[in-house]
């Protein structure tokens, strides 16, 4: 794994990547991984990913994991930011295409944890061309009282794959968030299953899957070797 900076073209982003090369030198998919950090330094995504792509349990795939650098600068790009997805969307995919000129026009994964989740599930949704396949680690969708959910009746049809996970005992509501003072008026579990039942009716297809625990590092990590594997299921790899 290697650690690079990405610069937008508007020169308005610049954030640290950590690259990890799947074991094949022209791969046609890759996975960003919003919320970088927590997946390089709290979950030990890169490893997972490198045994189970050398085992033969998940297709080569290019992965990258784009950090949010900053608490407060999280909680603008991570909430349905039409920037931010589009940086991921151009600036990002262009340097990977940069080092990987094999990669796809369409059928890449973005996942995220939380607000990344948040994000993912928004850049799925306006990106459908080219992510179909989302990791939504107990997504914050209560943000702005449930708006992406409300959202998905104005958006283009398309059928992606999600994967959606919340923990039992995250079912806190009125909560304040630091540093921008983000207001979770419903429950993060609630906000998930309205969201997951949503994407079913917009006939996308849906993982939906409550496990024990709060809103916390380990169970997104012990999630991930079987929620990557079945988004990776039935996708085309050269």
């Amino acid at each position: 794994m290697t650690e690079h900076t990405i610069q937008s073209s508007s020169g308005f982003y610049q954030r640290t990547a950590w690259l990890l090369d799947p074991p094949t030198t022209d791969p046609t998919r890759c996975a960003i991984f919003l919320d970088g950090e927590f997946y390089v330094h709290r979950m030990g995504a890169p490893a997972l990913v490198h045994d189970m792509q050398a085992s033969g349990r998940l297709p080569p795939t290019l992965c990258v994991f784009v950090s949010h650098e900053r608490h407060e600068r999280r909680h603008h790009d991570l909430t349905c930011s039409t920037d931010f997805a589009r940086f991921i969307a151009q600036d990002v995919i262009t340097w990977l295409r940069a080092r990987h000129p094999t990669l796809a026009g369409d059928g890449h994964l973005i996942a995220g944890p939380s607000l990344g989740g948040l994000q993912a599930a928004f850049i799925t949704l306006t990106h459908a061309g080219l992510f179909s396949r989302c990791l939504s680690q107990s997504g914050s969708f209560w943000w702005e009282d449930e708006k992406l959910t409300s959202m998905l009746d104005t958006m283009p049809p398309s059928h992606s794959k999600f994967w959606i996970s919340v923990g039992d005992r995250e079912t806190k509501s009125d909560v304040k968030h630091t540093p921008s003072s983000l207001h979770q008026k419903v429950s993060q579990i609630d906000g998930c299953e309205r969201f997951a039942a949503a994407l079913v009716t917009h006939h996308h297809e849906v993982h939906y899957s409550v496990h024990a625990g709060a809103h916390e590092f380990q169970p997104w990590a012990d999630e991930l070797p079987q929620a990557l594997a079945w988004l990776a299921a039935g996708a085309s790899y050269k």
